[in-house]
């Protein structure tokens, strides 16, 4: 048997020859220099490819056949030379599947014609994607040309190979096309994948996230089984470290759970997909390189003090503490196993435990306060820095409260650590928001006082019925067992109402009765949401709409912002119109298809999607039921009214809906006739016009 094949540095050559990123996430784009100093970057560290596909350039997605403008134009032809000059293989995807006529031949002369302006600009390496699009085709002379099941694929597939043969080989082009299908996620063969495989070439290269779209590991079976249904080889689209879907929080530690098991393997390479931010990507992205260099030989330990020290240098110290606890992976794991057990053994009294806590506090509080270089990673991450200390402060003033004794000083601790707990959830920022929120507020409980929520909040006894409603009407609020910031905070709305508030996790039919309006959040279970469904009492809900029979499906999008306001004059509206944004960054918001006699008022952002909407007393539910009540779904998510998220325009519309739904809102329609709301869904896009191929959701431009 010969020796190995060394690289010139002496070592081994990488087991998989693509190694690089994606720019693939939604949200703002990576600025030129950031994605100049990202080629650095990746010459450093030993990834050879990027691929340029940010889902908010318009030119690449929405308004795919536009050409760049000159500066833009320029930009791209700079990156393409600079990562030419690194070793790096620049490679520049369209996603013209928005709105792509697949049957008319001047959509493929647009394609063409599109490529054609970067090719001449100095880009030689292309993609395309179709991924989040429509999967069924729906144009008549689509549906005849490609008909039955799968025949998106078909279309996907031919619309490859026209690439290839009429685009690609004629300028000499050879490498494989990368392709990102619409079925990018899963091991099992689809109508989609096999009539993709009969139609597109076959060397194309087909991205593929996983056995999901985020994952925790990705094995070899995951990997024969998904090429298997494909019929071509795979290139891994890893999104880690990726925060699109979470942009409050971020992914700062090592790749983990991913196959050593790749010799001879049909994966081709792996593109990693980065956070929105691109400085701090870097800590995450080394493990990336190591893992793709030699899987067999890759420690993530090893590989996280590396890349640390690598891309903060002096600062790593200062800066540890916070990418530990920001280190987890998959999203839903632990996010930081020692110090939920310190949390659990304090609360559980164990010896020594409260120490181990404060220790790992204090640590982190004193090192988010010291950061200060490199600078612009450090600007980039200030504010977790600034979240991390705080929220290691409101820990630190709970573990000082349970050791608290006297009646003086817990009066004293109590107020502190409230305040506390109050400046931490201020943050839109995400720094052990699952783990310190939830033990400070046990620890309030044990001193006889909840957290942060003032009025009708502290007026329940311990079953969680008003101690005294001194008149007052009652307002139900259905959650979830474990009070949250955004429970309390739409407590204390509805205190500043007026209302006395009564909180269950299990309503009985007594609350029912006794309530004069009824709050759904999304911490409540199916039984609650049965037991309030035919509630006699205005009912206003972000969860559970469609068993509580206000809408025929409803759905929680990620990394949303905005809605738009359609019927300003409606009471619900808070005087305001066009578009406002809810939230202060990206975030979960609901939204539904409801029936149609609803009074729609906002709809989300670039969808025509209901994200506020009301039934009057009287009016038909999607159900077949009549509405005994008001009846009002709002676009809210997990989080609810949590101080870190609600502007003071979300806010607003949330108080006015409440108010609505509390005066009734506008009559019911007579018999026969429909509300004035506003036609939404596919009717709604060929009323604006959106059939016409440049009229597209709406997408901010965007300097390249």
């Amino acid at each position: 048997m010969s020796a190995p094949t060394l690289s010139p540095d002496g070592q081994p050559p990488p087991v998989l020859s693509i190694r690089g990123t994606v720019e693939g996430f939604y949200g703002p784009p990576w600025s030129h220099a950031e994605r100049m100093a990202h080629l650095e970057f990746s010459a450093r560290v030993g990834l050879n490819a990027y691929v340029y596909a940010p889902k908010n350039d318009p030119y690449h997605r929405a308004r795919w056949r536009h050409r760049y403008p000159a500066p833009d134009l320029a930009r791209l032809a700079e990156l393409a030379e600079t990562a030419r000059t690194l070793g790096i293989r620049f490679t520049y995807a369209i996603s013209p599947g928005l709105s792509m006529r697949f049957a008319e031949e001047v959509d493929y002369q647009a394609l063409a014609a599109k490529a054609a302006q970067l090719h001449d600009a100095g880009v030689d390496s292309f993609a395309l994607f179709f991924d989040d699009v429509p999967a069924e085709l729906t144009r008549p002379e689509e549906v005849d040309r490609w008909p039955g099941a799968g025949a998106t694929g078909a279309a996907h597939g031919e619309t490859c190979t026209r690439f290839v043969a009429e685009f690609l080989t004629p300028r000499g082009i050879r490498e494989p096309l990368l392709v990102c299908p619409t079925d990018y996620a899963g091991v099992e063969e689809t109508a989609y994948r096999r009539r993709f495989a009969a139609t597109a070439p076959p060397d194309v290269v087909v991205a593929w996230t996983g056995h999901d779209i985020v994952v925790g590991e990705v094995s070899r079976s995951d990997v024969d089984r998904a090429a298997a249904s494909y019929r071509r080889r795979l290139m891994l689209w890893d999104n880690f470290p990726v925060n699109d879907f979470e942009p409050s929080r971020l992914f700062l530690g090592p790749l983990t759970g991913r196959t050593t098991e790749l010799a001879g393997s049909p994966l081709a390479g792996v593109l990693a997909n980065p956070m929105i931010q691109a400085v701090p990507s870097r800590i995450p992205l080394t493990s990336v390189a190591d893992w793709a260099r030699d899987p067999d030989g890759y420690d993530p330990a090893v590989s996280a003090r590396r890349a640390l020290d690598a891309v903060a240098g002096a600062g790593a110290e200062h800066l540890a503490p916070l990418v530990g606890v920001c280190g987890s992976w998959p999203p839903s794991a632990e996010p930081d196993a020692e110090l939920v057990r310190a949390v659990t053994d304090t609360l559980a009294g164990r010896p020594g435990a409260a120490g181990v806590l404060t220790g790992r506090l204090t640590g982190l509080a004193r090192a988010c306060r010291a950061a200060a270089e490199p600078e612009l990673l450090v600007a980039a991450l200030r504010p977790w820095l600034v979240a991390g200390a705080d929220m290691a402060a409101a820990g630190l003033a709970a573990v000082r409260l349970l050791d608290t004794a006297t009646a003086a000083r817990t009066a004293d601790a109590v107020e502190d650590t409230r305040r506390a707990l109050a400046r931490a959830e201020s943050h839109y920022a995400d720094v052990l928001r699952a783990v310190v929120p939830p033990f400070v507020r046990e620890v309030l409980d044990r001193a006889g006082r909840p957290g942060p929520g003032p009025a009708g909040q502290a007026e329940r006894d311990a079953a969680g019925r008003p101690a005294r409603a001194d008149g007052r009407p009652v307002a139900l609020l259905v959650t979830g067992e474990r009070r949250t910031a955004g429970d309390e905070a739409v407590a204390a709305l509805l205190g500043e109402r007026g209302y006395a508030v009564c909180r269950q996790h299990a309503p009985g039919p007594d609350e029912v009765a006794a309530a004069s309006l009824v709050v759904v959040t999304r911490g409540a279970d199916g039984p609650a949401i049965e037991a309030v469904a035919h509630a006699g009492a205005p009912l206003l809900a972000w969860h559970g709409l469609v068993p509580l029979g206000l809408a025929r499906h409803s759905e929680v999008l990620l990394a949303r912002d905005r809605v738009r306001i359609v019927d300003p004059a409606d009471p619900a509206a808070a005087g305001l119109d066009d578009v406002v944004s809810v939230y202060r960054g990206p975030a979960k918001l609901t939204v539904a298809e409801v029936g149609p006699e609803a009074q729609v008022v906002a709809l989300v952002v670039d969808e025509n999607r209901p994200a506020l909407f009301r039934y009057p007393r009287g009016a038909r539910l999607p159900d077949g039921t009549v509405a005994p009540a008001p009846r009002v779904g709002v676009f809210l998510g997990a989080d609810g009214l949590a101080p870190w998220l609600m502007t003071a325009e979300g806010r607003a519309l949330v108080v006015a809906a409440l108010d609505a739904c509390a005066a009734r809102g506008r009559p019911a329609p007579a018999a026969g006739e429909r509300p004035g709301t506003v036609t939404t869904g596919p009717a709604a896009n060929r009323q604006r016009g959106a059939s016409q191929p440049e009229d597209l959701p709406r997408v901010p431009e965007v300097s390249l």
